[in-house]
Order: structure tokens, then sequence, then C-alpha cells
């Protein structure tokens, strides 16, 4: 049944693989609340606990998930590693999860809401944004990535979907299946006046939503469960002057945000040699900084290093096609691929480990991981792999 009082429809565009979401507007403009879910409130034991996370609810009786590093391994609302799948924060610790879609409706959605920090303007223009990523175990993916402001708090909890008709924009019909990076959603919104809350989910009717078939993750031994489940991060509500500073637009389109998220090896039973060799840090195009979606795996092998004083390792560099291509632009380019397992050591002597311990090389893009110049390709190529020195 169609409900339209109070609600006014944001009208969201989705980002390329290399999102750049109002990232014009500066940070502290943001209106939302803890939006990358890192102040918490409470305890955060299982699933359904986006309640711990400050300011944040569900308005229905179905509770979204939050995840965080900060809780044991072990428990399902842990990160990387949970019941959804495996994904690292787009930054700091914490994420936060909603079901989009299930097969028949056999399992309900779940919505995420919070309060913003003042009303909206009326007349004015806001830039509103968030990060996706399918969690693993999703045996479906969607389209229909939006979200809805209010007035008013939402509390549907008789309702087990929230089915508002929206004005869906063409680009709505992207299906959004990507397990290994964070793409944006982000979309310019007019205020009619004193709207204050935001809510995210799916709101379009079961049969106007197309659900895909991702291909399973590689490595992947879990069950796969009948939804579409995203993970959601660094959500924004800003005040824009123009719609170009709300481009979901690359500003390069050499330049690719997308950064490959295979993890480390976490079976407890191997011993910490085991777990560090044959490691892999990834990095975005023409970065050799530590991305933050990689502090999880660094911090995993330093503290294994830390476990093992015995353990000497070699950094090897690598670069991808597109990055070697640009060199000849870009001398700045010309040691990426070293500068890389620079970064890595550096990282790993800041946290206790020797540095005669480590030794860096790099290979520029002499030995690809795979072959290919799509995004997932190239991505798998910008990599420090980590070996143990016998």
């Amino acid at each position: 049944m169609m409900r339209k009082a109070r609600f006014h429809f944001l009208l969201i565009g989705s980002c390329l693989i290399a999102p750049v979401c109002a990232q014009q507007v500066p940070d502290s403009l943001n209106l939302v609340p803890n939006g990358s879910f890192e102040e918490l409130e409470g305890k955060l034991r299982r699933l359904g606990g986006i309640d711990a996370a400050k300011g944040w609810s569900s308005p229905t009786a179905a509770k979204a998930d939050l995840f965080s590093e900060s809780v044991a391994s072990e428990s399902p609302a842990s990160a990387p590693k949970n019941a959804k799948g495996f994904q690292s924060a787009l930054s700091g610790t914490n994420y936060a999860g909603v079901t989009w879609y299930s097969y028949m409706d056999k399992e309900p959605r779940t919505y995420l809401q919070v309060k913003l920090k003042k009303m909206l303007k009326k007349g004015e223009k806001y830039c509103i944004s968030y990060y996706v990523s399918l969690g693993d175990l999703s045996k479906y993916s969607s389209d229909h990535l939006a979200a809805y402001v209010s007035r008013i708090v939402v509390n549907k909890k008789d309702e087990a979907s929230l089915t508002y008709q929206p004005q869906i924009p063409a680009l709505q019909t992207q299906v959004y299946d990507d397990m290994n990076g964070w793409k944006g959603v982000c979309g310019v919104y007019e205020a009619q006046g004193e709207e204050q809350y935001l809510i995210i989910g799916d709101f379009a009717a079961t049969d106007k939503v197309t659900a895909g078939k991702p291909k399973r993750q590689r490595g992947e031994t879990r069950p796969q469960q009948p939804v579409a489940y995203f993970y959601i991060d660094d959500v924004s509500v800003k005040p824009v002057k123009r719609l170009s500073d709300c481009s979901c637009e690359q500003i390069d389109k050499e330049k690719s945000e997308y950064i490959y998220g295979r993890k480390m090896t976490t079976d407890p039973g191997l011993k910490p040699y085991q777990r560090v060799d044959k490691s892999v840090i990834y990095f975005k195009r023409f970065e050799k900084d530590i991305d933050p979606s990689m502090k999880a795996q660094m911090d995993t092998l330093a503290r294994m290093l830390t476990l093992d004083p015995a353990i000497k390792i070699k950094l090897t560099g690598n670069t991808d096609l597109k990055e070697v291509d640009r060199v000849r632009m870009r001398p700045d380019l010309t040691d990426l691929d070293k500068e890389r397992a620079e970064a890595v050591k550096d990282y790993l002597v800041k946290a206790g480990i020797a540095a005669d311990r480590i030794t860096v090389t790099g290979v520029k893009g002499g030995s690809p991981a795979v072959e290919g110049d799509d995004e997932v390709s190239t991505s798998q190529n910008r990599r420090v792999e980590v070996d143990v020195v016998k």
C-alpha cells in the first residue's frame, strides 16, 4: 500500500566503481551524527545490534545489524569476518548491515534510521550519500538503492517492509553486486523544510526489485543465504550549492578507488609463519599509503610477526598496467612498487617489528597476479606480497 504523508523521496544516483560522492564538501558539514558508526553506546554481542551505534535505530521490528572489530572474532557481529561475509570497514572499525531483499520475502527487510543534527531548510539542496558492499554470503544482489528523509521519526513495528512508492531515477536499475570493495550511492535532495530523519533501505515493492545472482566468492565455504545483504558505511548529508558538488562521476577516469578485498587466512590452527606467508596487502590506484580498509590485515600481520620473533619476511611491491603506462607522464610513479613495500615495512616497524627482519623489493608490473585490464583484475595487481624468508 502506498504511504506518502510526511515523506519526501530522495532522488539517489549511483556512483561508479570509484565513488566520489560529495567529496568537495567538508566532512565537518555532515548533518549525520556518527555517520561511520564508530561511536558505540552499550555492548555489541550479536546480530540486530544497530542500537549500539549512537544515534542509530531501525524503524521496523526487524533490527539492522552492526559489525565491529572491537567484538570477539567468534561473534557473528565481528569484523572483518562475520555472519554475513567478510569486509573491512571503509573508515574506522565499524559498519552497519541491512537485508535489502530476500527470496519470496522469507526474511524481513531491515532499515537504518538516524535523526539529523538539525532540520533541513526549505529550498536548500543537500547531497546525501552512503557506501555499500554486498555481503559475501548473499545468494542475490539487488537494485533500488535509495533513501528517504522524513519530518517525523518512523516507527512501523507492525510492518515487515516499508513499501512506499518512490520516484526511481534511471540509475536505480543498476544492480549492486560488488563483494570486494565499497561502492557509493548519492544524490541531491531539495528540502521541503523541517525534515530531520534519514532512512536507508529498500522501499520498492518486491515485484519491482531486480535480484541478480552474484558469483560466489572464491575460498568462501560457508553456505549462501537467500538474501541480498549490504554492508553500509560512511553515511552523510551535506549542504551543497550546485548539483556538481554531489557528483557520482570519477574525477579522474584513470584513478580508481577500487581496492581488492582478499583477506588473510584466519584458520586458528595455523602457525604464525603459515598465516604470514603469502599474505597480500592491496592498494588504490596511484596510491602508496596503506588504505584504511587494509588496517585489519596489517594489524593481523604485525600480531603474527610479534608472536614468532624468528620469522623474517620479504615484501614485494607490484603495480598494475595502467600505473606502469602512466609513468611516462608521471615520473613520480617510477618507484611506486617499491614505495608500497616500504609503506608496509614502515607500518610494521611502527607496530614494534624489528626493521632487520624485513627486506623490500619491487617488480613494477612484471608479475601480475591475474591477467586482464578490468577493474577487478587490475585491483588484484596493485599489491604487496609477503613471503616468509627461510
